[in-house]
């Protein structure tokens, strides 16, 4: 099972940077292709806050995360919620949205759980037994 958090998904479907686009594209589908992929209802969420952003059309995000949803999707569970929030008393609680994708991510145990986020996951890698893969 593999666990994406919301940065590499939106980096997969729009081009901010070409080669990390081609690497989370490259991951993404080959994960999809392998039925390894998964996703929790928050990055739905923060992907979809990031393209509206990023100014895609109404269209062309709901078309986007009906895909996405399609996929393995899980729900945030409340005892995801009380064990991010023990992760961002200890990293900060400006952190929480990352300190639930660990929570869910310790709760799949998956082989892998990527991001770009260097900074907070690093921090956070210090206080679960999930192995972070920290993407370039």
């Amino acid at each position: 099972m593999e666990y994406f958090d919301s940065d590499v998904i939106f980096n997969s479907l729009v081009i901010q940077d070409e080669e990390k686009h081609k690497e989370a594209r490259s991951l993404v589908l080959d994960a999809i292709q392998k039925n390894t992929f998964i996703i929790s209802t928050l990055v739905i969420q923060e992907v979809g806050f990031g393209l509206a952003r990023f100014g895609l059309s109404n269209e062309e995000i709901e078309s986007k995360l009906t895909l996405l949803a399609s996929q393995n999707l899980i729900a945030v569970e409340p005892s995801s919620i009380f064990r991010a929030l023990i992760l961002a008393k200890k990293i900060g609680f400006k952190h929480v949205n990352d300190c639930v994708h660990t929570a869910i991510a310790e709760s799949l145990n998956p082989d892998k759980f990527y991001t770009y986020n260097k900074s907070d996951f690093k921090r956070l890698q210090k206080h679960t037994n999930v192995e972070i893969t920290i993407l370039g």
